[in-house]
Parts: structure tokens; sequence; C-alpha cells
């Protein structure tokens, strides 16, 4: 199980969390479509979801639910900006940068 260890802990349920363990990998398209409707219910609109890094943000939270579902968005909306941006960061990796789809398609034109 993936972790994202904090530069400053956070509150969470009456506890300071020196990190916080993520699941993305085994999230699905129900818990994507729930970090998207959170997100939208706050009042947000995705322009273009591989670069939204507050949607970004909203699917890390879902991820950390998988984990631990006492976590709540707002918990994770506690954290520091710095560690905001390592967040960001490994869910853009992970959905949008390192994945198959984004790579060249060969075509049989290229053969």
């Amino acid at each position: 199980m993936a972790e994202l260890k904090l530069t400053k802990p956070i509150d969470i349920n009456g506890s300071q969390a020196k990190s916080l363990k993520y699941n993305l990998e085994d999230m699905t398209a129900r818990d994507k479509a729930e970090a998207t409707k959170a997100f939208k219910k706050s009042g947000n609109m995705i322009m273009v979801q591989e670069l939204d890094s507050d949607y970004h943000l909203y699917l890390f939270a879902q991820a950390c639910r998988l984990v631990d579902p006492s976590i709540e968005v707002e918990d994770v909306l506690r954290m520091s900006a710095k560690d905001s941006v390592k967040a960001e960061a490994l869910v853009r990796d992970f959905f949008f940068i390192n994945s198959e789809e984004s790579l060249p398609m060969s075509t049989s034109a290229d053969a």
C-alpha cells in the first residue's frame, strides 16, 4: 500500500497524521465518479481533468478513503500546500501521464 509522508502533520479524527495511505491502483469508475461528484458539489467545475490540480486532490482523497473510509475530503484539504503538490503529482502521474493510453499508438501506416 502506498503512503504519502507529510511534511506537516494534519489532524484526522482527533489524531495527528504524519502520512496518508492511499490506493490509486484499485480505484474503480464508481470511486472516480464519487470524487467528481464531491468536487462539483463544492462548487468547482472541471475544465481539463488532466490539468486540474484541485480535482486531483479530490481523486487523492478518494484514494485515501479506499484505505481508510473515515477520511473525508476536508481532511485531505487541510494538508499543507507543499504536501498537496505532491498528492496532485501522484494522481496526475498515475492517471494521466504514465497511462498507456497517453503513449503514441502505432498504426498500420507506421509499419
